[in-house]
């Protein structure tokens, strides 16, 4: 048992200063709570000046590393575990992004694991900057059915000159496969997308919402 004192406590709207009793769960929240009074051990931190909140998600992280855009020299290391406990991150959804090739969705699969072994909560998405997008078995929907970290596909690029500058109906149908992916594997079917600096912006998004 745990007992967390004297924070400044979100949960997610502010609670107030106040004490945390937790294990692997929190058990109560109150005020001035006496940790002699458990009838056993009890570990203590004093959290004074500090803020307790819930765990953040962060939606986009490149976790096998990104970069590679400036030649082989550029790409940038694996995520480590301590860069996100250390800013209050614990759940991400990993995605590859422009480099779809050196870097696969297998090592993506791989290292959102390996994090979670460690200790966060992890989920990928299928595919990369490029349409159609790379996927394990061929298709959106079976990926989103049959492996258990896909949540969604991403992270498509649009109005960018890095991307493969997908047409309005190759956008609409990777919504559409997420879409009943989701409704088939009970996910949420997420689309990422990578917005570049194009004319286009994200014209071919507003007209998915304002005629399907």
């Amino acid at each position: 048992m745990r007992v967390i004192k004297n924070a400044k406590i979100f949960a997610p709207k502010y609670v107030g200063k106040a004490d945390v009793v937790f294990d692997n769960k929190i058990i109560h929240i109150g005020k001035d709570i006496n940790p002699f009074f458990f009838p056993f051990e009890v570990e203590i931190y004093d959290a004074s000046g500090l803020l307790l909140l819930p765990g953040l998600i962060d939606p986009h992280v490149h976790i096998t590393g990104g970069g590679g855009e400036g030649g082989f020299e550029t790409r940038t290391p694996e995520l480590k575990i301590s860069d996100c406990i250390k800013n209050g991150i614990t759940t991400v959804i990993g995605c590859l992004g422009t480099d779809g090739v050196t870097r696969s969705l297998e090592n993506l699969y791989a290292k959102a694991k390996a994090l979670e072994n460690e200790g966060l909560n992890t989920f990928i998405y299928t595919g990369s900057y490029r349409v159609p997008p790379v996927t394990f078995t061929g298709s959106v929907i079976r990926d989103m059915v049959l492996i258990d970290k896909v949540i969604g596909v991403g992270e498509i690029a649009i109005s960018d000159h890095r991307s493969s500058h997908p047409t309005f109906e190759e956008i609409l149908r990777i919504v559409a496969d997420a879409r009943v992916g989701g409704m088939i594997s009970g996910k949420p079917g997420i689309v990422n997308f990578h917005v570049g600096a194009g004319r286009e912006g994200i014209n071919y998004l507003f007209e998915i919402i304002r005629n399907t």
